[in-house]
């Protein structure tokens, strides 16, 4: 009976330490804004995000999403964030270059990057390092929290493009600054749209190809509008970054802002698994649906068009160029 007694008390002393854990968290529910729609494969990192924060928290912390730029579009989405409006915001970096060039860089630059994880980790670390970097977004008041990449771009069209010549005059969708110096170096015609415009501009005539990757085919629904792909990859990126203001973050308790860190780590393996998984079914997947991916046959003249991405880069900041040129050397060694 003692034994049964002092294990009940065990019990009861446990149980009442994990309320008292729980109720360390403060109470919040937090608005969270996507660019994108729920459907689309790597939606899942945010729900999973959100999740595991309400689950570890004890219910305490609660998350509520809202997809597709409900709360606010590409051009407001920095103030949003920044002035505390939306509490946590996925923001497409390079749509953002004029405002935050240095931060923008592991985005916006096409035809640089081959490792997924590896430029999580590279931006990352010139987010939080690079003091460039940081003093770019401490002047728009954002904390960058949660990372992840996009596999390899490549284009899918309404026509086959099998070598120079057919991009000649070809309007394909871009976004950013750079995406469209990258289709021009081509001789395409670059169209800057969100991807939520992407189908209806391709059955308006108003785009011959839109500028994806596998995995996001179907979810964006091109495979009805699209019939030709391509075997070549236009390199990976770092996707949109979930930002807080960095006022609000640093008025959160120490426990609130470890736990978000914690869970943000778990997020992002959570998402390095599922987008290379993804991307690995995809291609039989868009095959299966009826697209034709179509060998590129001049990848000679492909490579010789396309400019030194980070060098352009560099050219383009001015006065800043020799900050630029630094971090460009460092994303050299480290990509």
């Amino acid at each position: 009976m003692k034994l049964t007694t002092l294990f009940a008390g065990a019990l009861t002393a446990l149980s009442f330490g994990a309320v008292a854990f729980a109720q360390d968290y403060p109470e919040m529910t937090l608005r969270y804004s996507s660019n994108i729609p729920e459907v689309v494969n790597t939606s899942a990192i945010d729900t999973y995000f959100s999740s595991e924060i309400e689950k570890r928290s004890g219910g305490k912390i609660k998350i509520e999403h809202f997809w597709a730029n409900t709360l606010g579009g590409e051009a407001e989405i920095v103030d949003l964030v920044g002035s505390g409006a939306v509490d946590l915001g996925l923001i497409v970096m390079g749509n953002q270059t004029a405002r935050l060039p240095f931060a923008a860089v592991t985005n916006a630059l096409p035809m640089t990057y081959a490792d997924g994880p590896k430029v999580n980790a590279l931006t990352r670390e010139i987010m939080t390092n690079n003091p460039t970097v940081v003093a770019e977004l401490d002047r728009a008041n954002l904390h960058p929290i949660l990372f992840r990449y996009l596999p390899d771009y490549r284009i899918y069209c309404t026509k086959p493009i099998r070598t120079m010549q057919d991009f000649q005059g070809t309007k394909i969708r871009s976004y950013g600054s750079y995406v469209p110096v990258l289709f021009e170096s081509l001789g395409a015609t670059p169209v800057n749209i969100p991807p939520v415009d992407m189908i209806q501009a391709m059955q308006s005539g108003a785009m011959d190809c839109t500028y994806m990757f596998n995995s996001g085919v179907q979810a964006f629904k091109i495979d009805q509008v699209a019939d030709y792909a391509t075997d070549l990859s236009f390199g990976v990126i770092s996707a949109h970054t979930l930002f807080i203001a960095k006022d609000k973050w640093l008025s959160w308790p120490d426990n609130v802002r470890a736990l978000f860190e914690e869970v943000a780590a778990d997020a992002e393996a959570y998402g390095n698994e599922l987008i290379a998984r993804d991307e690995g079914a995809a291609k039989d997947a868009i095959v299966a649906a009826g697209m034709e991916i179509v060998p590129f046959e001049d990848a000679d003249g492909f490579a010789a068009a396309v400019p030194d991405m980070l060098e352009l880069w560099v050219g383009s900041m001015g006065d800043k160029s020799a900050e630029a040129q630094e971090l460009a050397d460092f994303i050299r060694a480290n990509r």
